[in-house]
């Protein structure tokens, strides 16, 4: 076989590939594009979650209870009820917290792999999930009349270290969250449970303006 012949043997090939992947990824695009649609309503986001932090090693799980408020396109503020009595935002020009102990502000350029998944957070409780194509592979796991399931796989070589992936479930209004774990290498996992999440409702300023 000549070269001429091998390559349009390897055109042939990969125009195969790319309309089986397309293929493949038509479900894809089309959850990503209904949950834009249903999300574009939403103005706020507020309420209760449950979160369950899993230490394979240990065997053991701890769990704690919080709200949120979250405020679109770039606001959320994330606290914890006592005994963690913490509380973390995010904002348009970065991250902030504040702790027991003290508290303090993250620019988005000094944020790290971890700050990364924190400011991911917005996006994935009320955002355009397409936009994290740019940092994740994604999955449609499942999608039925109850719920829509979405895994992402960290591209980024920093945040893949410490994070195998990011399970997303989806109401049934596609809108709002269900459930997001976080799965770490070694298997350590945090399952965040929400509650009722309310829509809409208006949220005072300076719950969502940082410490």
């Amino acid at each position: 076989m000549d070269r001429r012949a091998l390559l349009q043997l390897g055109l042939a090939l990969a125009s195969v590939s790319l309309a089986h992947r397309a293929r493949a990824d038509a479900p894809l695009d089309l959850a990503l594009a209904d949950i834009a649609k249903a999300r574009a309503k939403i103005e706020t986001l507020q309420g209760p979650f449950t979160q369950e932090r899993t230490i394979a090693l240990l065997a053991s799980k701890v769990k704690s209870t919080g709200k949120l408020w979250l405020v679109r396109p770039d606001r959320l503020r994330w606290e914890l009820d006592p005994p963690d009595a913490a509380v973390y935002w995010v904002l348009p020009d970065g991250l902030a917290y504040k702790t027991k102990t003290g508290s303090g502000k993250i620019a988005k350029s000094a944020q790290g792999p971890m700050g990364g998944v924190l400011g991911d957070l917005l996006v994935l409780l009320g955002g355009d999930l397409a936009t994290l194509k740019a940092r994740y592979d994604l999955t449609l796991v499942k999608r039925d009349a109850a719920t829509c399931v979405l895994h992402a796989v960290p591209k980024d070589k920093a945040l893949a270290k410490t994070t195998q992936r990011v399970e997303l479930e989806l109401a049934a209004d596609l809108a709002t969250m269900k459930r997001v774990s976080i799965v770490e290498k070694g298997n350590d996992r945090s399952d965040v449970t929400f509650g009722a999440l309310v829509r809409n409702a208006k949220i005072d300023p300076k719950l969502v303006a940082g410490p």
